[in-house]
């Protein structure tokens, strides 16, 4: 099975899966729009003989190949960047003001791409079903797909990201929870509007925000379980008419982030209690919505053995970390996992002088760990096909 998969065919093609990595970085795409991306996946798809599907979950492609009567093994990868202006100078740098790709997503397309085109002359006992998601970074894309049925016949499912924390070469492997479930927090402050000079006259609705915004964190260190770590920032905060006058109303927004599920079932309860309670010991209201997101991604012990015991004989013991710490970050991957058991693992691009974080202007992952995420990938596709 895989080891008839020459090294010399994993060499002729990376130079091609390079070049197309280039122009996807030249050419981003926001999330829901990546038209140009999808029409460029599906095009080469073809070409090399898999069966493609385009507009699934909107702007999504699902690619298939190998036989179907008893279900896939899947692999999925996500295709949108971010609205962030790059700053790397690269000759490839994106053509695109104002959108990046700054989370690696054109890499995680081409690992896609390329273990497409090294396994599509495979003996297989499973089809293999590339999903190629649009969306991630507002997490709805998984959920769209999910929608059109992508999950449908799906035996186990691969997820990779880059990581910048790890070199390239090696990979980072996580039992248990990789990252961390997400909400959306909301919060409408409502004081009472006066004379900026005789504030005891109304509710300042900008220090009430202000009391709210502090009083969560030390709320959360007091009466949370430390070793439960919920993570709560606010990034947006919006209120006020004039310098002079008292704000009615304030709005502030921010993201919400824990491990523990069953925790964080409970935090929408908790907030609105604890942020209602702060607003009315200030004199004014205060109106709480929190939204679920996505929950944690957590990784199939079975699936997560295969990729280990694959990468330990592709790149050796000593470049397998086992990573001890969960993410705080989200990722949508984890609604494929209600459906069907998968994992995901951790790719490392940094190069000799590091690699700048995920979401940063200057994010500049090394190409080489283009052809480990490849070569491991179909190494492990082929391994599932025996279980």
């Amino acid at each position: 099975m895989y080891s008839e998969i020459s090294q010399k065919k994993v060499d002729s093609i990376i130079s091609e899966i390079i070049s197309l990595r280039r122009h996807i970085h030249a050419h981003p795409e926001l999330s829901g729009l990546e038209y140009q991306t999808s029409v460029l996946i599906a095009g080469y798809l073809k070409k090399i003989g898999w069966k493609v599907t385009e507009s699934v979950g909107r702007t999504g492609v699902v690619a298939e190949y190998g036989p179907s009567n008893d279900g896939f093994i899947g692999l999925r990868v996500d295709m949108d960047a971010l609205p962030i202006d790059e700053n790397t100078d690269l000759s490839y740098s994106s053509k695109v003001d104002g959108i990046m790709h700054a989370c690696g997503h054109d890499i995680h397309i081409c690992i896609g791409l390329g273990v497409a085109n090294l396994l599509k002359d495979s003996d297989l006992r499973y089809g293999i079903r590339i999903i190629f998601q649009p969306a991630e970074e507002i997490a709805s894309g998984a959920k769209w797909m999910i929608s059109d049925g992508v999950t449908q016949n799906l035996r186990k499912i691969l997820g990779v990201h880059v990581y910048p924390d790890l070199l390239v070469g090696k990979v980072g492997i996580k039992e248990g929870s990789l990252t961390a479930a997400a909400g959306e927090l909301s919060v409408e402050i409502i004081g009472q509007s006066g004379h900026g000079a005789r504030p005891h006259e109304g509710v300042d609705a900008i220090w009430v925000a202000s009391k709210i915004i502090s009083g969560i964190q030390e709320l959360i260190t007091r009466t949370l379980d430390p070793l439960d770590p919920v993570v709560i920032t606010f990034g947006k905060i919006n209120g006020g008419k004039a310098y002079n006058i008292l704000s009615e109303k304030v709005n502030i927004l921010g993201t919400v982030r824990c491990t523990n599920l069953n925790l964080f079932d409970t935090l929408g309860d908790w907030l609105e209690e604890k942020i209602s309670l702060i607003a009315q010991s200030c004199g004014a209201k205060a109106k709480v919505k929190f939204k679920k997101i996505t929950p944690p991604v957590n990784n199939d012990l079975e699936i997560n053995q295969v990729i280990r015991d694959c990468a330990i004989e592709l790149i050796g013991r000593e470049n397998v970390v086992e990573l001890q710490k969960p993410s705080l970050g989200a990722e949508d991957f984890a609604e494929f996992l209600d459906y069907v058991p998968g994992s995901m693992f951790r790719l490392g691009v940094s190069g000799k002088d590091g690699c700048a974080p995920l979401h940063s202007s200057e994010f500049n992952p090394e190409e080489g760990a283009l052809k480990i995420a490849i070569q491991l990938i179909s190494k492990t596709i082929m391994e599932l096909n025996k279980l």
